[in-house]
């Protein structure tokens, strides 16, 4: 029978319960949704900060590209009057075809007359007719390069292109770049100009900010919308007797970003973002070269240099990502509400009911029995006295076979008595030790624990109790190893990348200095390879870049490096040499290697490459020139084989 004692003692029970419940749910719903915020957020801002990097990338070898070209020999020639301007031209519309990624190369004369023009239209470089060169004497990038000393780069803001003073359509955002040329006796000679399409650079930066729902954008210091608004919004102020502005959109983002926050939210979403100055776009990483940079001098957009880069997700969005399992959480919730209701009906049945133990007991022997970590109990000497079942899941001993013996037997690098006297002296000075160690289980494997040593001292005041808690990282461990080996290899062919290849190149011309042995760097680069992707498609190219790559590691030694530098290219670092004759051996090994038919499904397909070298310390002691000069001894043999090609099908006809 239900009598009114039972209804007040379940009302006792379930009022407190269902109130803490609530209150528990809230927070943790409130934590939950905090939590994730800032994961989101410094996911954007690690994405953000990846696409800083890649634009300082590609604007560092846009840079390195204007210096090669100012000093090219070739121009050399034209001034000595051994060869022509069209010649010129033609190694311009090598460059460009090369690089993809420039609108104009030009060489400018001392009077700012276009004495060689190369327009990449249409996807193919070509030559402009002498009737359409112009004159830039007028131009910042001419004006402040024609009277820069040697090494220095001038550098304008985004803009829009002009011809003959009109905005060229469709739109061609452009960044120009500019060097001084001098002859061989030091005269001034003209300046070299490059116009980077800025519109493929942009896309390449914001791509990874453009993920889990996001949206990109670039805007001017003004707030003017670069990249990233509606198709009116973009140089709307270039553009339109009307622009829009990003403040017309995001008012109250605006006035959080002109007081320089870089990551907030508001009613809209979440934004992040980064004001890119100047200093750090154009960031040299190559502190071997000294280098002066002039940038635009302020004048309308040649000042356009600084610029605000981020994203931002919109509130919906965000709603989605902070409570993706908001039915799941009130279904559990409700759940969770019905067993208390049971519950306490229980408890007003059974309420007479004394525990046999204290609660601090049972609670302490339940902790350490349901506990998955690795618990473990010393004395004040480091003894074992007790172990939980989760230190036997973790390491394979049985209590028996732990209790007694010294904490440090299980670690993988035995620890002497003083390192754990130390150890033990830092958590009875403090309460707590906390560390990584690497550990031994039964079975001899080694696995990472994250440890917490606390002491404890007696009721009575005297010896001192440890208490170790072990959590198994291994696997967190493992996540960072993969992390760095994605980071540095190339995803397609699993070689080392660009920036893990010029790591072991430093170490590699370290060691051969201190060694005082050579090594070379082979610079290979596929010819005929874009016709196989135009063919057969990116899939099968895909196939033939990986065959590539291992056929060039079966040739050379397994201490030698290989690496993919991007696309068709390849390099090598070849160890202890001990003659330059043993490169050209290796250098047509590999082409030989590479010759051969590569038949892929129903398909049979070949591939010649060329291939340049060069020696430490024989050809240089830098060791960033290395590669440079191996770049330039590929592109040597590969107008070498042109030259060579065209003369044969002469004397043929």
């Amino acid at each position: 029978m239900i009598r009114s004692g039972h209804i007040k003692s379940f009302l006792v029970c379930f009022i407190p319960l269902c109130a803490v419940f609530v209150l528990l749910v809230s927070f943790v719903a409130w934590d939950g949704s905090a939590t994730r915020l800032k994961v989101i957020s410094g996911q954007q801002e690690y994405n953000l900060d990846k696409s800083i990097s890649v634009l300082q990338e590609k604007i560092g070898n846009v840079v390195s590209d204007l210096l090669i070209l100012s000093e090219s020999p070739s121009l050399d020639a034209v001034f000595a009057g051994i060869s022509s301007t069209d010649r010129l031209a033609e190694e311009y519309v090598l460059f460009a075809q090369r690089r993809i990624v420039y609108d104009q190369i030009r060489f400018l004369d001392m009077a700012g007359d276009e004495v060689v023009r190369v327009n990449y239209g249409g996807g193919v470089p070509y030559q402009v007719p002498g009737r359409d060169l112009q004159n830039k004497a007028k131009r910042p990038y001419f004006a402040q390069a024609a009277r820069a000393p040697r090494g220095t780069v001038y550098i304008s803001g985004i803009d829009l292109n002009r011809e003959y003073g009109e905005i060229e359509q469709p739109i061609k955002p452009v960044i120009r770049l500019s060097a001084p040329v001098f002859d061989r006796f030091g005269e001034r000679q003209g300046v070299v100009v490059l116009n980077l399409r800025a519109a493929p650079l942009l896309d390449d930066v914001l791509a990874p900010l453009a993920v889990a729902g996001s949206h990109a954008f670039v805007l001017d210091q003004a707030g003017n919308w670069i990249r990233g608004g509606r198709e009116d919004e973009n140089w709307s102020m270039l553009l339109s007797e009307k622009p829009v502005t990003f403040a017309d959109r995001f008012g109250d983002a605006w006035e959080n970003i002109r007081l320089g926050l870089e990551s907030f939210s508001t009613d809209r979403g979440l934004f992040t973002l980064r004001q890119l100055g100047v200093s750090d776009m154009f960031l040299m990483r190559d502190s071997s070269r000294s280098l002066s940079v002039i940038f635009g001098n302020g004048e309308s957009s040649e000042g356009r240099l600084d610029l605000f880069v981020g994203a931002w997700i919109s509130s919906n969005v965000l709603d989605d990502l902070l409570w993706p399992q908001r039915s799941m959480l009130i279904t559990v919730s409700a759940a969770f509400l019905i067993l208390i209701a049971v519950g306490s009906a229980a408890y007003a049945w059974t309420r007479q009911r004394q525990l046999a133990d204290s609660f601090d007991a049972r609670l302490s022997s339940e902790v350490l029995k349901t506990s998955k970590n690795s618990v473990v109990v010393t004395d004040e000497t480091g003894l074992i006295t007790k172990v939980n079942p989760g230190f036997t899941a973790m390491t394979g001993y049985l209590p028996n076979e732990a209790i007694g013996r010294s904490l440090s037997f299980l670690r993988a690098e035995r620890e002497n008595a003083a390192e754990l006297d130390e150890i033990l002296m830092a958590a009875r000075a403090n309460g707590t030790w906390e560390g990584e160690v690497r550990n031994r289980r039964k079975d001899g494997n080694f696995f990472y624990v994250n440890v917490v040593i606390s002491a404890i001292g007696h009721a009575d005041g005297g010896a001192v109790s440890f208490v170790e808690t072990g959590f198994d990282i291994s696997r967190h461990m493992e996540n960072a190893q993969e992390l760095w080996r994605q980071a540095n290899h190339d995803a397609l062919t699993g070689l080392p990348n660009r920036l893990l290849f010029e790591d072991r190149l430093d170490v590699a011309c370290r060691h051969a200095e201190s060694e005082g042995h050579m090594i070379a760097v082979l610079y290979i680069d596929l010819d005929g390879f874009k016709p196989i992707n135009d063919r057969y498609g990116h899939e099968v190219g895909d196939v033939v870049l990986t065959k590539v790559g291992q056929r060039i590691k079966n040739t050379v030694r397994q201490g030698d490096t290989v690496a993919r530098l991007g696309g068709d290219e390849f390099a090598v670092i070849v160890d202890a040499l001990k003659s330059r004759d043993e490169v050209d051996w290796i250098s047509q090994k590999i082409s030989a290697a590479l010759q051969r038919n590569m038949d892929i499904d129903t398909v049979t397909v070949s591939v010649r490459a060329s291939i340049g070298f060069a020696v430490f310390p024989g050809d240089t002691t830098e060791v960033m020139a290395l590669l440079g000069l191996a770049d330039d001894s590929m592109y040597q043999q590969k107008r070498t084989r042109k030259s060579m090609g065209k003369r044969g099908q002469k004397a043929e006809a």
